[in-house]
């Protein structure tokens, strides 16, 4: 029992859930805001939730094979390090394939319901995950990892989300995707600042990398203002409800975050950023979520 209790802390530390918050922000702001407008289904929802979550797992699994093959991440950093005595290189890779696999099925399900648009544009995003690190691309390794989080865990997902409530396809869920995709951005970069001293070590281009320890910092800062900046213009031309300025409540946890990379002098100061990022975006989202339903009754 205790080997069996072990193998499941290990996989649960494997997948990190922790990161699953992205993609709960980005699918559950798309469906309030269709709630907002007078459509949700339950079941769509959950059909359309269950093989990102899957794409997502699948990302983070290979991104840990191809990081630990390939000798990227060190003791200190790596996911797969805190687990390797109980899952082997093999079972992350073969587990990650399998959950890119499973999410095909619910793909051309969603696809009977709203059209081909979604399963093509469902797959060239699990291709973007599935690539983020695997070979050949690896475009992760040539800082090209914050625009493509930008665009699919993002706005993408939100106008996907929308769309499959809907069944109207619209520029306004971009719009409103938009302070969600930088802060969603603002955390991947987090990531990419605490490894900053390793990569550029491993003679990796992210984009921490070729920008610099300092300049990263203030793209960072720029990341989530951008996020709060964006939201308010989308209050003042009536895209987003008044309702949606509860969101400005969390600006006091941004200021945390900002201070804790402001102050880091090295990687280890930056231990804990990426779960303090999660939460951020946790009550950001959960924030929009709230601030779109009261607005649907008042």
């Amino acid at each position: 029992m205790k080997s069996k209790l072990s193998k499941i802390k290990a996989w649960a530390i494997a997948i990190r859930p922790h990161g699953f918050v992205t993609t709960l922000v980005s699918t559950s702001v798309g469906a309030a805001l269709a709630f907002y407008h007078g459509s949700f289904n339950h079941k769509l929802h959950l059909l359309s939730l269950i093989p990102l979550i899957l794409i997502h797992t699948g990302t983070n699994l290979i991104n840990d094979y191809y990081d630990y093959i390939l000798g990227i991440d060190n003791d200190y950093l790596s996911t797969y390090n805190k687990v390797k005595d109980i899952i082997s290189i093999g079972e992350i890779y073969r587990t990650g394939i399998i959950c890119f696999l499973a999410s095909i099925p619910f793909g051309i399900v969603l696809s009977l319901y709203r059209g081909w648009i979604i399963f093509i544009i469902g797959s060239i995003g699990a291709l973007a995950g599935f690539f983020y690190t695997a070979k050949p691309i690896s475009y992760k390794y040539y800082g090209l990892g914050g625009p493509s989080i930008f665009l699919w865990m993002g706005i993408v997902m939100v106008w996907g989300i929308y769309y499959i409530q809907t069944g109207i396809q619209s520029w306004y869920p971009v719009w409103v995707g938009i302070p969600v995709s930088f802060l969603i951005t603002g955390m991947q970069h987090s990531n990419e600042l605490r490894d900053y001293e390793n990569d550029k070590k491993k003679g990796l281009f992210t984009a921490p990398v070729i920008m610099g320890f300092e300049a990263a910092r203030y793209y960072y800062y720029f990341l989530i203002g951008s996020a709060y900046i964006s939201l308010g213009i989308l209050i003042v031309y009536k895209l987003l409800p008044y309702w949606a300025s509860l969101v400005f409540l969390t600006i006091p946890l941004a200021l945390n975050r900002i201070k804790t990379v402001h102050s880091a002098r090295e990687s280890k100061d930056l231990t804990g950023i990426v779960h303090k990022m999660a939460s951020l975006n946790a009550i950001f989202g959960l924030s929009m979520v709230i601030s779109l339903i009261i607005s649907r009754f008042i």
